[in-house]
C-alpha cells in the first residue's frame, strides 16, 4: 500500500529494529512501547487490520505460529514466563499483533489488582485488562440471550 506505515517499514523506507524475520512476517521492537520490549509482529503482505475479516485459514495458522515463535524468543531473551498478545487494530490499518512481555508477573502467580476499577461504555482508544466493577449477572444473561437470538 502506498501510504501504509508498516509497508514502509517492511520495504525499509522507514528504519526499524528487527528481532525476527522470515518470508512472511517481520517482528520489530515498537518505537512507542508502553511496556519494555513491546514487539509488533507484522505480515509482509498488506492485510486489512481486522483479522476476523480474513478467510484464509492457512494464513491464520502461519500467523499464529509466527507469533508463538516470537513469544518464545521474548520469553527466553527477557527471562519472562508470559507474553501477552493484543490485537486492537487501531492507528495503522495493516494487520499486526502486539506482544507485551509480562515482566515480574509470573511465576509467583500472585493475584494483583489495580487500585481502581476501569470501565468504558465505548472504546476509549486503548485496551486495558484492568478489571472493572462486577457486572450484574441478570444483565449479562439478558445480553447473552439477545446475542444468541440475533445470531
Amino acid at each position: 500500500m502506498l501510504d501504509c506505515l508498516f509497508c514502509k517499514i517492511i520495504s525499509w523506507e522507514i528504519p526499524s529494529v528487527k528481532i525476527r524475520e522470515d518470508d512472511d512476517f517481520i517482528a520489530i521492537l515498537d518505537v512507542f512501547p508502553n511496556t519494555k520490549w513491546m514487539t509488533l509482529l507484522i505480515p509482509k503482505n498488506h492485510y486489512n487490520s481486522d483479522l476476523f475479516e480474513i478467510s484464509d485459514t492457512q494464513f491464520y495458522t502461519k500467523y499464529l505460529l509466527a507469533v508463538q515463535k516470537v513469544a518464545k524468543i521474548l520469553k527466553k531473551w527477557l527471562n519472562v514466563n508470559k507474553v501477552a498478545m493484543v490485537m486492537e487494530w487501531m492507528w495503522v490499518d495493516h494487520l499486526h499483533i502486539k506482544l507485551y512481555p509480562l515482566h515480574w508477573v509470573w511465576p509467583q502467580r500472585k493475584a494483583h489488582r489495580a487500585k481502581q476499577e476501569i470501565y468504558f461504555d465505548q472504546y476509549e482508544w486503548y485496551v486495558s485488562t484492568q478489571l472493572g466493577p462486577k457486572a450484574n449477572s441478570e444483565d449479562l444473561q439478558k445480553t447473552a440471550d439477545e446475542i444468541k437470538n440475533r445470531s
